[in-house]
């Protein structure tokens, strides 16, 4: 052996099918799989070996060239494996053991739970029926000790925590955001009547970044609602309370909905990011790295 890890069977079912049919749906009809479980299969072997298997654009995807001659040396091999396997035969009352059922222990932020993880949760149960996900929401920073049982993480903030593994998950957007009922006797227009709002805040997410990046003329709100958590400050938006400098992955859903509205067009882009961490030593690498890929895949379709 030459040393290289061999990808696991479905990965490469996935990835021949999809060569074979162009396309990641067809795929994912023929082998009774999800198209996003399809997608998840081929960024793990683009990710594995370093090589963009795939060109995307807005009708679909295209494989390129070395994924055209790999996918034709993956086939043969599928079948020499189909035709050895089916001269094997169990033994006289043998009887499958039953699957081991695996446990995952995240650690998330509150608001980034409710608001962005929950909502997308069962389109990895579909995909991953046998892991038993133990969700475990919290503004403290886990240690990742024996004692915590912590397998991954998604954490807010500038990246690089010693002694761990990390991957940015997304950046983030910030911008001004308020219920439509807010001041309905004078709504504000746009930036230009932010100095007549009540300002909320947020102890770590100043006003001042987005001013200076805005050209508005206004000083860091010293008085106000303060909030700890960056979704009780959209929940105070939404209740009417005042406008809020939200983050959008945590806001997008109220924004659908009609609950809050965008003032003015400016964002400004946060200098912390949504990052994803786990210890190094973990046995559970082949679950954390579904989870890993998943939350990628998901990160890449959200707004």
């Amino acid at each position: 052996m030459n040393g290289i890890h061999l990808p696991p069977l479905q990965r490469l079912r996935a990835f021949e099918a999809a060569v074979r049919l162009r396309g990641f749906g067809k795929a994912a009809e023929e082998l009774a799989l999800t198209q996003s479980a399809v997608s998840q299969h081929i960024l793990a072997l683009e990710e594995q070996f370093g090589v963009r298997f795939f060109l995307r654009h807005p009708n679909g995807v295209t494989p390129t060239d070395k994924a055209q001659a790999l996918a034709l040396q993956v086939r043969q091999g599928l079948r020499i494996l189909e035709r050895a396997l089916a001269e094997v035969r169990p033994r006289p009352g043998w009887r499958p053991r039953p699957k081991v059922r695996e446990h995952m222990v995240i650690s998330v932020l509150p608001a980034f739970a409710s608001r962005w993880l929950i909502p997308r949760i069962g389109r990895f149960q579909v995909l991953h029926p046998d892991v038993d996900l133990d969700i475990r929401p919290s503004a403290a920073v886990v240690p990742f000790d024996a004692e915590d049982q912590t397998d991954i993480a998604i954490r807010y903030g500038p990246g690089g925590w010693p002694g761990l593994l990390s991957e940015k998950l997304m950046d983030e957007t910030l911008f001004p955001a308020c219920s439509p009922a807010y001041r309905s006797e004078d709504p504000p227009r746009g930036l230009r009547d932010l100095h007549k709002c009540l300002l909320l805040r947020h102890l770590a997410q100043p006003w001042e970044p987005f001013f200076q990046a805005a050209g508005i003329d206004l000083d860091e709100p010293a008085s106000g609602p303060v909030y700890a958590d960056a979704g009780l400050v959209v929940d105070a938006a939404v209740a009417g309370q005042g406008v809020a400098l939200v983050r959008q992955s945590l806001a997008e859903p109220d924004l659908r909905a009609g609950r809050l509205v965008r003032l003015g067009d400016r964002s400004i882009d946060d200098v912390h990011a949504h990052f994803v961490v786990w210890r190094p030593d973990n046995p559970k690498q082949e679950m954390i790295d579904a989870m890993r890929m998943w939350l990628k895949e998901e990160a890449a379709e959200s707004p």
